[in-house]
């Protein structure tokens, strides 16, 4: 592992601590997902290669966190997401270290940002197949309008098929980003995502993940939490994680060949100070 990499994990790992710690301080759900959850069960912390951090907040947790409790968070870091952030091209909310600078190395806008770890709403979705299916691609057709309004920042670099590379070079060539306004398109998604309770789902997940449809997932397994290891500290993941890895990513013990992994690598340092680290 490359010294640039370490420093971004002992970033994004302080962060982690001090958001989950007050996540149990104040009893509010949470959970380790995607490639973090990967990690820490297959490395016991980081997949080396991988230099971001993704938690999953159940909806109510989320919103009691972003109104109420994100100000306790230590002086260098803040809470960003599309409201906070005019022209946020993420959805999602973002914890941000503002010690550490760093350059985004895919997508067509390299443009500079802090270190951040992820924070991903997990939403209920509706009962039966065909209503889930109505739902769902309603939800993908706004995330494709939200990409529209914003076409500059298009990761140009991700696998699509022959219709999605039609969609994006529309998108590149014509003005909608002065004709579409981002914030309002992701308040209509947020509206839209917030409507089903995880409760009452059958299937549950975060429509506005890297995976979208994939990243939805049986409900059961997170009806319980348990404790796993990530590095030197311990965070709560889905009870049932074995079949949620497998569920998004099949054989999930094996590892990558070497083209994936260099596409893992999200970003590098360009600032930083001395006392980050």
């Amino acid at each position: 592992m490359d010294v640039e990499l370490k420093k971004i994990h002992s970033v994004d790992l302080l962060m982690l601590k001090e958001t989950i710690k007050i996540f149990e301080e104040h009893n509010l759900e949470y959970f380790l997902i995607g490639g973090t959850l990967l990690g820490a069960i297959r490395h016991k912390g980081f997949i080396p290669w991988d230099d971001d951090l993704d938690i999953g907040v159940p909806r109510a947790s989320y919103n009691v966190f972003i109104k109420k409790y994100a100000k306790e968070l230590p002086n260098r870091y803040r809470l960003q997401d599309y409201n906070t952030k005019s022209g946020s091209k993420y959805y999602i909310s973002r914890i941000q270290d503002l010690n550490v600078q760093v350059k985004e190395r895919r997508g067509a806008d390299l443009s500079t940002e802090y270190a951040s770890i992820d924070l991903f709403p997990i939403d209920g979705t509706p009962n039966g197949k065909i209503r889930r299916n109505f739902f769902v691609n309603k939800v993908m057709f706004w995330r494709m309008i939200a990409s529209f309004s914003q076409s500059k920042n298009i990761d140009l670099n991700r696998k699509r098929n022959i219709f999605e590379k039609l969609l994006v070079y529309i998108a590149r060539i014509l003005p909608f980003d002065s004709l579409l306004d981002t914030r309002k398109i992701y308040n209509r998604i947020d509206i839209l995502l917030s409507k089903y309770s995880m409760e009452n789902s059958q299937v549950v997940g975060s429509l506005m993940g890297a995976y979208r449809k994939k990243e939805l997932f049986s409900g059961e397994y997170v009806k319980r939490l348990t404790k796993v290891t990530f590095e030197d500290t311990e965070a709560y993941a889905p009870y049932e994680w074995d079949k949620y890895l497998k569920h998004m990513y099949g054989n999930y013990m094996e590892i990558p060949n070497r083209d994936e992994i260099e596409r893992k690598r999200h970003f590098e340092i360009v600032r930083k100070n001395k006392e980050s680290f």
